[in-house]
Formats: C-alpha cells, structure tokens, sequence
C-alpha cells in the first residue's frame, strides 16, 4: 500500500508494503479504490442461499393444475412437455404455452377394464394422474401415460400434442396417483439396436382385478400395429416379469427410475430385501436388450454408506457423463457411463420412509457391469440361492459348464431370474442434512457438476472432485416449501436445466459468472463454470474468455486459486519531489506480449507511466512530481491505487499507493 505523506515543505511520498487481508467470503471492508485480489479457499464457509432473480430465467405456471408429475425435453427443438394431474403442456424452450390438453378428470372405475364396464361398475370423475411421458424420436412422438382406465396411454404428435395419433387399449402403467411407474425407450427385441421397445417397471396397486395382467417390468413394442403390447411373448416367457400371486400384497416394489447403457436396460428400485425380511434397500434390476425372454433379469443390491450411516432409499438418479478428473480417479474415460444418485436413511430399517438424512453416491457403469458380472459368475458356478422368491420359488444356484461368462452375457434357461447378494457399494461424495428429491449431472472441462433437488425447493450445486469427495458451493431457492420432482433435465446446449416442482416450471442458469467483480469472489465461489479472465478484468466462462487456452494464467479455475496479486512495492519510503522507479513483485502475471503501463489513479487524475516485465513482475516510474495532485488542505497525505495494465486494457492487478 503507498500512500503520500507531507513531512517537510516540500514532502517525502512514504512507501508501504501491501497489506493482505483475510475477507469473509462475498463481504469486503476496504478503503476507497482498494482492490484486493487474492483468494482465500476455506472449507467451512457456509453456503449462501441465494434467491437472484438472474439465475430464474423464466417460469410456467398454471394456476388451474393440481400437480405437475413429469417433464421432458426434446433434444433436437429444445421443447418443453410436461405431464400434470388432467393437463399435458407443450411449451417453447422459455417455457412459453404452445399447447395446452385437459385430459381429466373423467369417468371411470377401477372394476371396468380396458375394454368393457360390467354393469354394476359405479362410474365416477376420475382424476388423470400422469404416471409416464416419454418421447419416441423415431417416430416424433409423445407417449402420455395416465391412471385412468387401467393406465392407459395415447401416443401424441410430437410437434402438436392436440393431435392424438393413437389410444391404446392396454393396462401399461399404475392405476393410482401414488403408485410408481418408470418408463424409457432403448432398444430392444425383436431387433436391437434397431429396433426400440418402451421398458416400462410398474407398482402393483392391487385395487382392481385386471391388476394382475400389468406386469411389474415389461419391454413394450413401439411398432403401430402392436403399440405397447409386450414386445415378444411365448407361453411361458417373454419381455415381462411378474411378482407372483402370494407376493404381490406383501412385497411391493418401489421403480425410482430407469435407464439404457452398454446393451442393457437397468432399474433403480427400493423394496424389502426378501419377503421374509422387511428390511427396505435399493436394487439395480437388469435386463439384456437382445433376451426376448428375460432370461438375464438379474437384480443386485445397491449401498450407499458415509461412515457408520447407510442411506439404504434410492431416491433420485441421473445417468450421465464424467469430466476428466473424476472419470480418471473412476479409472474411466470422459465418454463412458456413470450413476449419480441420491439416496436417503430410512425412518427405521423396516420402513421405506425416507429421513431428513441424504447422501449422494457416484457409481461408473464399468463397475456396475463388472458386479452384476461377479454375481452371475458366482451362481453359475453353482454357489450360493438363485433367490428372488417373490418371482418365483428360489433354488439352488445350478453350476453349468459355461467356460466363461462376461460382462455381455445375457442369460440362460437356467439360474433365472437372479437376484445376486453381492452389492454394489460406493461411499457418498457428500451428505446433507435435508431430503434430496432429485439429481442431474454434467462436466465442464475437467471438473463433474451436480445439481441436487430439495424436498424444500431448493437447487443445491455440488462439484464432484473424486470418487470420494465432493464440495456444495450454492444452493439457489427455486420453489419454497415444493419438493423438486425427479425430472431435472437440462437444456439442448446443457447451459440451463429445468426444475419442475408442484405446479411450476423453472429454467435456471446452470452459472451467473458475471455476479463476481474481483478475482477473490470469483474464485471464491467456487464455482466450477467461472474462471477469471485475466485478460479481461472478469470472471465468465472459460469458452468466453479470450486466448484461455494459451496460458493457464488467461483464465483462472477456482482449483488452481492464483488470482493475480501485487504482494511488494519497492521502494517503500521516496521523496515526493523525486521521482522513482518502482519495483513490483507480482504472483501469477500471465505472460503477455506488448507494452505494460502502470496507472496512478487518486483525486479524479489518473497518470500513466510506462511498465517493464521482469521475472519478479514489473517496474516503472512514478509519475513526475509536477503532475501529481496536492494534498488537499488539512489533510497530510492522500491514497491512490496503483494499477498494472495492458495498453488499451483493463487492469491486471492494482494495490493501493
């Protein structure tokens, strides 16, 4: 810091080191024209909640809908669908209203079938509880699944859901509001990867008698003429998979959700550990999409521990990508498959509750086929039950004289369906003392971003910096008091996602870099999106920022935490009459080609001198003595900030003088 001080009648000007100082995180107690740039990472600082109306871009709400249930996003427009109790929403990618159906309420009973009523139904308004939306892009449909009638589903046009292309006559989803239903299009039989089949895991509700012909996991054909029939069926197997008649009261299965990778269609699901145990855990179910008859369903347990907590309740999960550090600390590359998900402590080990308790696991798909792998090989090799009692009656596991069995096998007449006892367990990157309802995950550059949903409605930003840490740096509140649905989906240029609560539609930046001014608040809030650009004067995106990618010191990550900073001036005492030159030691000056300049700014004047690049930094002279403004009077000296910049640039670095 150099300040002027008057000692004689013509003065001396008094040099002081830098001062450095240790701010709050986003609070700054400074003097006039102070400009302090050094980060300081501290671990402990709380998370700010933050309710900018810059990070909401835009907002859908229908003050008639009871509830919104689902969402999806078209890759190729960008257009926005939303499923709701009686409505179904078409909206532009700023969630503008396009169109608007009202599918219920409407006359029903759960003693009618699809096809017919007996006479003595008692038909009542029904609500219509939407329990699926998918989009075919095949055919450039939307399938809208309700609770009414059985569950039925109509296929949409996709560019017009006003236009119904077909009604199908067939029980495919769960009857009622409260039962789950998963439903996603991958390939399947009868000519995968070619041909695409809808896999559909279903809730038994038990409150009709045409229940018992909805199976609990199915592969649906998407061809016209057999639309949402069971893709291949024999008479004794099949593309489906039914909990058996004694188990499905007592054993119902919990289908959080599902997805399509490395020729296989998984399910993540909460139910009892076996029908004599009421023990609630997760299981990830699987099925090969070239078995036409289910001979591979397999199920595994899935853990997720912290220290002596199991969060044993899956309650969100995303399939995604991982940046380069996570995916090398996973022993993956950045192209392969990875699990985020979210899981939750039970209220007691017999109950499928969830706690106020979360935890978020991170598992690669590599590691996921290598387990499910494991426990085929381990029952084929004639150890340990097959299980999965409440399918059908548990044996032995048969030993076969298969010479290997890889990560690609896909099922034999023998030992099936499988339930492996061998989990597939991960320590939680992060805990949080709230409810997590929903997860979605993406990469920028090296680093693995995951958004979290609340139970409260709130988005939390967690950075995943191993497959064993990771850091909360925001929480943004988006909807208060409305838990954030499961279907947290990103934009088609993955820069906003859409958060869908209660009955509101939310399109968030994923960043607000340009709310940092100064290097130390861009670092420090960690987030993995911004970066300052040294160049520039500014923390944006590192794709925004000049030349980033010729000098690291261009653009600063908030992992490398070196903002730019000016630590001594030398000398520290001159005459003010004389004029000097200065020696500035800098950490961090990116290399720069053409000529540095160093400005003396105070009482409106600002003088500028000409700079040299030393290996410390940078040199240059004060200005002359005749230019510099007076003391004003009864003061005896006055602070200036002295700053390093480019020609024609902004400053690089400034301290106070």
């Amino acid at each position: 810091m150099l300040s002027v001080f008057p000692t004689t009648t013509t003065g001396t000007m008094r040099v002081a080191r830098s001062v450095v100082s240790r701010p709050r995180r986003r609070c700054w107690c400074r003097p006039p024209l102070l400009l302090i740039l050094i980060l300081t990472l501290s671990l402990s600082l709380p998370i700010a909640v933050r309710t900018s109306p810059a990070d909401i871009v835009q907002k859908f709400h229908d003050p008639e809908v009871e509830r919104m249930n689902h969402l999806v996003v078209d890759k190729n427009t960008g257009r926005v669908y939303v499923g709701a109790v009686n409505r179904l929403y078409q909206l532009s990618p700023d969630l503008l209203l396009v169109v608007k159906e009202v599918t219920g309420p409407k006359g029903d009973s759960t003693a009618c079938s699809m096809l017919d009523c007996p006479r003595e139904a008692q038909k009542r308004p029904v609500d219509n509880v939407n329990k699926a939306l998918v989009i075919d892009y095949t055919t450039t449909r939307l399938i809208s699944c309700g609770s009414l009638f059985q569950g039925m589903c109509t296929v949409r046009n996709l560019h017009n859901i006003s236009d119904v292309v077909q009604e199908v006559k067939e029980a495919v989803v769960a009857n009622n509001a409260t039962a789950s239903t998963v439903a996603f299009i991958a390939p399947g039989p009868p000519n995968p990867p070619v041909s695409q089949v809808m896999y559909v895991g279903v809730t038994f509700t038990g409150n009709s008698p045409y229940r018992s012909e909805v199976p609990a996991v199915s592969s649906r054909s998407l061809d016209k003429d057999k639309m949402l029939n069971i893709a291949e069926a024999a008479v004794t197997t099949g593309t489906r998979m039914y909990v058996n008649s004694l188990s499905r009261e007592r054993y119902p299965i919990n289908y959080i959700y599902g997805f399509s990778s490395g020729g296989f269609s998984y399910f993540l699901t909460t139910q009892m550990k076996n029908t004599e145990t009421p023990i609630y855990l997760s299981k990830l179910v699987r099925v090969c999409q070239d078995d036409e008859h289910y001979y591979s369903y397999t199920e595994i347990p899935i853990n997720c521990t912290s220290d002596e907590r199991t969060y044993n309740l899956v309650q969100a999960a995303y399939v995604g990508k991982a940046g380069s550090v996570l995916a090398g600390d996973l022993g993956i590359t950045a192209q392969d498959d990875v699990l985020f998900a979210v899981f939750a402590e039970s209220d007691g080990p017999n109950s499928d509750v969830p706690r106020q308790r979360s935890g978020l696991c991170v598992y690669s798909l590599k590691a996921i086929r290598r387990k499910f792998m494991s426990n085929i090989q381990r029952c084929f090799s004639g150890e340990g039950q097959r299980g999965l009692e409440f399918i059908s009656p548990s044996h032995k596991c048969i030993s076969t004289k298969l010479q290997t069995i890889g990560e690609d096998f896909c099922g034999l007449d023998v030992n099936t369906p499988l339930g492996g006892e061998e989990p597939m367990g991960a320590t939680a990157v992060l805990t949080f003392e709230t409810h997590l309802t929903a997860v979605a995950a993406t990469s920028t550059g090296d680093y693995t971003v995951v958004f979290v949903g609340t139970n409260k409605g709130h988005l939390k930003k967690v950075v995943v910096e191993s497959s064993t840490l990771a850091l909360e740096y925001g929480d943004l509140e988006i909807d208060p008091g409305s838990p954030v649905n499961p279907d947290l989906l990103f934009d088609s240029q993955l820069m906003h996602l859409y958060v869908l609560t209660e009955k509101k539609v939310s399109k968030v930046k994923v960043q607000e870099c340009s709310v940092y001014k100064t290097c130390w608040d861009c670092l420090g809030a960690k987030d993995p999106y911004c970066g300052w650009c040294s160049l520039e004067n500014k923390c944006n995106l590192r794709s925004d920022c000049q030349d980033a990618a010729k000098d690291p010191l261009y653009w600063i990550s908030y992992k490398s935490g070196r903002c730019t900073t000016i630590t001594t001036v030398t000398p520290d005492q001159l005459q003010r009459t004389t004029a000097r030159t200065l020696e500035l030691v800098i950490d961090n000056l990116p290399t720069l080609n053409g000529q540095f300049l160093c400005a003396f700014s105070a009482l409106d004047k600002t003088l500028i001198t000409n700079a040299s690049r030393k290996s410390y930094g940078v040199n240059c002279t004060t200005p002359r003595t005749d230019l510099l403004p007076s003391i004003p009077p009864g003061r005896h000296h006055f602070t200036a900030k002295l700053s390093v910049r480019m020609t024609n640039g902004p400053d690089l670095v400034a301290t106070n003088f």
